[in-house]
C-alpha cells in the first residue's frame, strides 16, 4: 500500500520529490522515483507485501513496461502462478511486479484479471503511452489535472497541487453539492481543475492527448438463484473474500462496531483461523458508544480487544482530519480518531463497510418501500402538477419566516410533495436541500445565489430513470455515489493519514459480482440486510443480529453541545463569514441564537459543514497551499 504521483510533459527529480513529499504519510517505508522521457514517477511505501522486496516501480524482464502502484491484489496467488507457468521471471513476491508482466502478455485485458483495491500508473515505454487506472468499485484514489499537454496525478490533491500545474482554487459547484449531501459525488473535487479518476476508468495519455475510458461495471441483473439459496451463496461468497484479505506479511487487526458487518469479518476470520486476532473500537462518550456491543463480540470470539473513549474534545481535532481528507466533511472525524489508535498497534486493518450498501442497510429504504403504494396510486399528474407546487408554496412560506425550528417542517412538506419525483424524493431524505429557494437565500449570500450555475440533483437524475421501484434506484444511486465519494473515500484518506492500510472484504470484487445480483424483491424482503443477516445466522449471535443500527459516527446534538457550538462561535463570526462571501451570517446567528433541540440536527450539520469549509480554506487557499503545514483557518 502506498501513496503515487508523477507528471506527463513536464516536471523534473526537485519536483517530483516535492509531490511525493506531500503524501509522505501515506507511505513512511521508502521512497522511489523513475524518469523516462516526458514522464515522472513517484512512489511512497507502505510495506505489507515482501517488505524487503518490494520497492519500486516495477518492471517486466526487459524494462520496457514500468508501473507504480498503490493497493492490494487479493488474488495476487493464483496470478502469480500463472506467470510463471508462461516461465515470467519474478523476482520478489510483491503484488506490485505482477502487473507489468500480465500487460506484456494481455494489454489492458489483464484488468479484468485484477480482484483487488488499487490505483496505478504503467508506462509502457515502446508505445510510449502513460494508463493511469483505478480499481472497479473505487476503494483507492487517484486525482489529476491536466493542461496543455500537461499532466499531474497523484493519491491526493496534496500532490497534485505540488506540481505547480494547477493552483489552489475552490470549485463553488462542488462546494454547494458538499453543503448538501456532505460529500462531493462524481469526478468532481473541491479544487477547480482537479479530477478525479471514476472506479473502473483508465486515463489513457498519449503523446499529450488523453482518452478517459472503463474496463468495468458491475452487473445488477438479477440471477435465479431462489430466496433459501442466497443466505448460503453470500456465506461462503464472504469467507472467501475474508480469507483472501488476510494476505499480509505484516501483523493486522479489525475496526469493530459490534454491528452486523464488522462483527462478520471477525466470526469468518474464526472461521478457519485461531490465532491472535485484534480488534478496536473508538467510543466518544455519548449514548450512541457502540463500545460495549464491541466488546460482546471481541469476548464471543476471543479475540485481543482494544478500546478506547475519547474524553477529550474530539472537534480538536477537525482541522487536522480536513487537511487529510481534503473536503469538509462531518463523518471524517471518527475515522481519523479511529486509525490514529489503530496505527499504534497494526498496519492493517479490515472494515465492515460496503454491508449497508449492498445489502439494504439502511431504514430510509423501508420508508422509500412503504410509499411505493400512495406512489401509484396518486397520479404522476396530480403529484408533480399540483401536489408538488402547493406543498412547495408552503414550504417556502415556512422557510421564509426564517425559525430554525420550523424548517423540519418544511423539509417534510417537500418530501410529501416529491412522491412522483424519485430523485428528489431520495435526495430529501439524504438531506439535500437546494429545492427550497427560501433556504438558499437563508444559507448563502445573495450573490452566491446568483452565480450558482448547478443544482444537487444533476448528479443524481442519471441514477433514477423511474423505470424500477423508487428504493431500487435508491439502492443503485447509493452504491455509485456515496459509497464511493463518501464513504470510501473517508476510509482510506483517515487511515492513510496515519499510515494504515484498510481493507473492505464486503467489497470484495468477487463477493460484489455475486450480491449485486440477489433480486430486488428478495434483497429488500424481511427489514434491513436481511439477506446478510440470514447468511450469518448460527454464527454471529443473536444478539448482534437483532442490534439496532446506529452506525459510527457522532451525534450532532452532542456534539453541539459538547464543542460545536463554542467552536462555530470561534469560527464563524459575522465578520469572517461576510468576507468569505458565501454564507449568510445571519444564518449562522439565527442557528447558534436557537435552543438546542433534535429537531435541528440538520442545522448542527451545516454549521459543521460551514466550520469546515473555513477551515479547508485557511489550509488549502491561505497557508501555504499544498495543505502540508495546515494553520488556523481563516479566508481569503
Amino acid at each position: 500500500m502506498c501513496g503515487i504521483t508523477g507528471t506527463y510533459g513536464f516536471g523534473d527529480a526537485e519536483l517530483l520529490r516535492s509531490m511525493t513529499d506531500a503524501i509522505a504519510h501515506r507511505g513512511p517505508d521508502g521512497e522511489y522515483f523513475y524518469h523516462d522521457g516526458p514522464v515522472h514517477l513517484g512512489s511512497r511505501r507502505l510495506a505489507i507485501l515482501d517488505p524487503a522486496g518490494g520497492a519500486q516501480p516495477k518492471s517486466n524482464e526487459d524494462g520496457s513496461v514500468v508501473v507504480i502502484y498503490n493497493g492490494e491484489i487479493y488474488n495476487y496467488p493464483e496470478l502469480r502462478e500463472l506467470l510463471l507457468s508462461r516461465s515470467h521471471r519474478l523476482e520478489s513476491h510483491c503484488d506490485t511486479e505482477l502487473l507489468p508482466h500480465l500487460y506484456e502478455d494481455e494489454g489492458l485485458d489483464f484488468l479484468e484479471r485484477l480482484n483487488g483495491i488499487f490505483a496505478f500508473a504503467l508506462w509502457d515505454r515502446t508505445k510510449r503511452k502513460l494508463f493511469l487506472v483505478r480499481d472497479p468499485l473505487g476503494v483507492k484514489p487517484l486525482v489529476y489535472t491536466q493542461s496543455e499537454g500537461r499532466l499531474a496525478f497523484g493519491s491526493e490533491a496534496k500532490a497534485v497541487l505540488a506540481s505547480g500545474l494547477v493552483e489552489p482554487e475552490l470549485d463553488e459547484a462542488s462546494l454547494h453539492l458538499t453543503m448538501n449531501v456532505r460529500y462531493v459525488p462524481g469526478e468532481r473535487t473541491l479544487f477547480a481543475g482537479i479530477r478525479r479518476l471514476p472506479p473502473g476508468g483508465v486515463l489513457e495519455v498519449d503523446a499529450g492527448t488523453t482518452r478517459l475510458h472503463n474496463y468495468a461495471e458491475i452487473d445488477w441483473s438479477p440471477l435465479a438463484l431462489a430466496s433459501g439459496e442466497w443466505p448460503e451463496a453470500v456465506a461462503e461468497g464472504l469467507e472467501r473474500a475474508v480469507n483472501r484479505q488476510l494476505l499480509s506479511d505484516v501483523p493486522l487487526g479489525v475496526s469493530l462496531s459490534g454491528g452486523v458487518d464488522s462483527s462478520s469479518v471477525v466470526a469468518m476470520i474464526r472461521r478457519q483461523h485461531s490465532g491472535t486476532l485484534k480488534t478496536f473500537t473508538l467510543g466518544f462518550d455519548e449514548p450512541s458508544d457502540e463500545n460495549a456491543d464491541a466488546r460482546f463480540i471481541a469476548e464471543r470470539f476471543e479475540t485481543e480487544h482494544h478500546e478506547i473513549v475519547l474524553r477529550e474534545p474530539a472537534m480538536g481535532y477537525l482541522e487536522e482530519a480536513i487537511r487529510f481528507t481534503e473536503e469538509p466533511k462531518v463523518n471524517c472525524l471518527q475515522l481519523y480518531l479511529l486509525h490514529r489508535f489503530i496505527g499504534g498497534h497494526v498496519k492493517v486493518t479490515l472494515s465492515g463497510l460496503g454491508g449497508d450498501e449492498l445489502f439494504a442497510g439502511y431504514d430510509f429504504y423501508t420508508y422509500l418501500a412503504r410509499l411505493g403504494k400512495l406512489r401509484t396510486i396518486v397520479p404522476a399528474p396530480l403529484a408533480n402538477g399540483v401536489l408538488s407546487p402547493t406543498l412547495d408554496f408552503a414550504a417556502g412560506i415556512v422557510s421564509g419566516l426564517g425559525r430554525p425550528s420550523f424548517d423540519l417542517f418544511a423539509r417534510g412538506l417537500e418530501w410529501v410533495g416529491s412522491l412522483r419525483d424519485p430523485a428528489r424524493h431520495y435526495l430529501l431524505l439524504r438531506n439535500a436541500w437546494d429545492f427550497n429557494q427560501q433556504l438558499l437565500r437563508r444559507v448563502y449570500t445573495r450573490e452566491f445565489v446568483e452565480r450558482l450555475a448547478i443544482r444537487c440533483r444533476d448528479s443524481y437524475d442519471d441514477f433514477f430513470p423511474g423505470s424500477q421501484p423508487v428504493e431500487t434506484e435508491a439502492l443503485r444511486a447509493e452504491f455509485g455515489t456515496k459509497l464511493i465519494y463518501d464513504l470510501l473515500h473517508n476510509e482510506d484518506t483517515m487511515s492513510m493519514a496515519h499510515s494504515v492500510e484498510s481493507r473492505v472484504p464486503l467489497l470484495d470484487l468477487e463477493l460484489v459480482k455475486l450480491a449485486a445480483r440477489i433480486p430486488d424483491e428478495i434483497r429488500f424482503a424481511g427489514g434491513q440486510k436481511s439477506v446478510l443477516k440470514r447468511a450469518v445466522r448460527g454464527i454471529l449471535p443473536e444478539e448482534t443480529l437483532r442490534k439496532k443500527k446506529w452506525g459510527f459516527t457522532v451525534d450532532p446534538v452532542e456534539q453541539y453541545k459538547k464543542d460545536l457550538r463554542s467552536l462555530a462561535l470561534e469560527v464563524l463570526t459575522p465578520e469572517r463569514v461576510t468576507r468569505g462571501g458565501i454564507f449568510n451570517p445571519e444564518f449562522v446567528t439565527a442557528v447558534l441564537n436557537a435552543r438546542p433541540h433534535p429537531r435541528l440536527r440538520w442545522h448542527y450539520f451545516m454549521l459543521w459543514q460551514m466550520i469546515g469549509v473555513e477551515l479547508w480554506r485557511g489550509i488549502f487557499l491561505e497557508k501555504g497551499g499544498e495543505g502540508g503545514q495546515g494553520g488556523e483557518g481563516g479566508t481569503r
